[in-house]
């Protein structure tokens, strides 16, 4: 007979638990985390000088600064689109 109250127990508690466990997977908002927001606080424009760093360099230098401007400072070229 105690083995039977001790499934009983258990049986009841199941529904109890899945609720429990489940309902850390819920995500209250709905709207997606902002990627350039956290971006935007780490990055920043890369200084060069055009005269002692190469041609490669620079050019890599300016496609990083281009792309900050366009996330953080919302200054995109017209064909890129809207970012945010």
């Amino acid at each position: 007979m105690k083995s039977n109250v001790k499934w009983n127990w258990r049986k009841q508690s199941l529904p109890l638990l899945i609720l429990t466990v489940t309902a850390g997977c819920v995500h209250g908002s709905t709207t997606p985390p902002l990627v350039t927001n956290s971006y935007c606080k780490i990055a920043q424009p890369i200084r060069y000088n055009s005269k002692l760093d190469s041609p490669a360099t620079v050019a890599r230098i300016e496609q990083h600064n281009s792309t900050w401007a366009c996330l953080c400072d919302n200054d995109c070229p017209a064909s890129a689109g809207d970012t945010k």
